[in-house]
């Protein structure tokens, strides 16, 4: 699911101030960022890299923190400081020997507010186009408000102008002047390919639940801002609201992150809309909230002594139930710190030396965020051993398919069997012994009709598909259940009378309720259960009416399967 906002097109705009900082407070000193590059418009194939300076204006007296810088293309490097609140780095100009705007960001996101910088470079490219005239005409082009040239033709007619081209600039115009004194003009397109005109001042990474502002820059062809306001962003499975912009060609918007973490990243879009191709995609990293649940799980329940040493897993989960890495969880066995470390598995675990001989519990604590966990194991074997594991390896499986055959009993003369399959999934973490599914099944009856003209005899194929509610509860190597479902059912009807058989199809309702036992085997669950099912059908094609329930009572049994 994507959800998107707009930026708000009423939002305040201060077109003289590229930074974007704290809100205003009545204090008119507030901090404000300024980028300036050594060479403020260089030359892409003559420039490689010009020098980049950050200098923030009224800072706070500590000082500021070392900046992250973005850049929409090219390359930041080097960055280092040189006072207080003065940074300085290397911007390495792009490969591509083609005019493109560049957006360059200096961002504070460490602070209590959201403090930025940003500045347009205007990236010229040197190159050099051709074009075929006349032998030993002057050729002059002019790109934008500049003339490059006059070039002479040689003998073969193809003359080579070097041109500097800013961004913007996708035509030039070609005069040539012959021997003679013809003149002629043409448009030459300079097949400048698309620059990336977006950049993102996204988090890095965001916990589960929580809020973060991003800004979104944008500019024209030119380098000259975008409209703001036209700025558009969507992000999968999180909430977006717009905040407006503070400076030309930014839109600021409120990201919050999925409370339940599906995925491990968060994908955002923006796009400046009416343009398919101007947009920009970038992904978010989710993590985990800090742990509000941990779990201390020993893999005995009791210490045996002797033993050389037991090991205890952990697990964590936050406030949402995202499961969080305890390898960082103070553990206190006995009083005493332990190192928690990664299994073989990678779970995390505590090996706990073993006790002395006459100790007869060993107490373990951890402490992780704001969890905590108790755990106090027995030392010494009990005196009745625990009960073998059941041979069944799942007894509470998330998904089962269940095989039922038994016989069918109307309460009256009808009587017949009956067939259904039944799958099952039990997905709800709350409530993991209700389960929600399908069941699918034929019943077969037979019964005589006898009115005061003739004797019918009537075989009915009823097949009920029913949406199915269903409880499951354990007990050693037993367990029970309650089901009850509704749906719909088709019945195909054979009316015999005088000896002429007529076929019939008819719709009805159908609804379910029943109760279960049974034991767990080796590889399954043997089901023995009882089942009431309600069936009521409308008139068949045929013309003939079945009044009152056509299905009853069944009695079956069935081989359930779980996964």
């Amino acid at each position: 699911m994507l959800i998107g906002a707009r930026s708000s097109a009423a939002s305040r705009e201060r077109p003289a101030d590229t930074s974007a900082g704290k809100p205003a407070t009545g204090d008119s000193r507030q901090p404000s960022v300024t980028i300036t590059l050594a060479d403020p418009s260089p030359v892409i194939g003559i420039t490689g890299e010009t020098n980049l300076r950050i200098d923030v204006a009224d800072a706070p007296a500590d000082g500021m923190p070392l900046p992250r810088v973005l850049c929409s293309i090219g390359q930041i490097e080097d960055l280092g400081r040189e006072g207080p609140a003065s940074f300085t780095a290397r911007y390495i100009l792009p490969a591509g020997r083609f005019p493109q705007p560049a957006i360059i960001v200096a961002e504070f996101s460490n602070l209590t507010w959201p403090l930025r910088g940003v500045t347009t470079v205007r990236l010229r490219a040197a190159t050099t186009t051709s074009m075929h005239t006349d032998p030993g005409a002057q050729v002059t082009l002019r790109v934008g408000d500049r003339d490059f040239g006059p070039q002479t033709a040689p003998a073969d007619g193809v003359v080579r102008i070097p041109i500097v081209v800013p961004p913007g600039i996708e035509f030039a115009t070609a005069r040539s002047f012959n021997q003679y004194g013809k003149a002629t003009e043409q448009v030459v397109d300079l097949h400048v390919p698309y620059a990336q005109r977006l950049l993102f001042a996204a988090p890095v990474s965001m916990r589960a639940g929580s809020v973060a502002e991003l800004a979104v820059y944008a500019v024209e062809p030119s380098g000259r801002p975008a409209n703001g306001a036209s700025l558009v962003l969507r992000a999968t499975n999180a909430r977006v609201s717009p905040l407006g912009s503070r400076i030309p060609g930014e839109a600021r918007f409120l990201l919050r992150a999925p409370a339940t973490l599906r995925e491990r990243r968060l994908r955002i879009e923006a796009q400046l809309e009416g343009q398919s191709t101007t947009r920009l995609a970038t992904l978010i990293d989710l993590r985990p909230g800090p742990a509000t649940g941990l779990a201390l799980e020993p893999e005995s329940s009791f210490i045996a002594p002797g033993s050389s040493s037991t090991r205890i897993f952990l697990s964590a989960e936050d406030a949402f139930g995202n499961p969080v890495d305890a390898i960082g969880t103070d553990v206190l066995v006995d009083g005493k710190p332990e190192a928690v470390k990664a299994g073989s598995e990678g779970q995390p675990v505590v090996l706990v030396p073993a006790p002395p001989p006459q100790q007869k519990r060993v107490v373990v604590e951890g402490v992780l965020d704001g969890a905590h966990a108790f755990r106090s194991i027995p030392v010494g074997i009990p005196a009745r051993p625990p009960a073998p594991a059941l041979p069944f390896a799942n007894p509470s499986p998330a998904y089962t398919l269940t095989l039922r055959l038994g016989l069918l009993w109307s309460l009256g003369e009808a009587e017949g069997a009956a067939f259904f399959v039944d799958a099952l999934a039990f997905r709800i973490a709350r409530l993991p012994d209700f389960g929600l599914g399908l069941s699918v099944g034929a019943v077969q009856t037979c019964f005589a009709a006898e009115n005061q003209y003739a004797l019918t005899k009537a075989q009915l194929t009823t097949v009920p598909v029913l949406f199915h509610l269903h409880y499951r509860a354990n007990a050693g190597r037993t367990f029970v259940g309650l089901g009850a479902g509704a749906g719909l059912a088709v019945s195909f009807g054979r009316f015999e009378t005088y000896g002429t058989t007529v076929m019939g199809r008819s719709f009805g309702n159908a609804a379910e309720a029943s109760v279960e036992a049974g034991l767990h085997l080796r590889r399954g669950q043997l089901v023995l259960a009882a089942h009431y099912l309600f069936v009521f059908l409308a008139r068949f094609s045929s013309g003939d009416t079945v009044s009152g329930n056509v299905a009853g009572i069944s009695f079956d049994v069935g081989y359930r399967v779980g996964f």
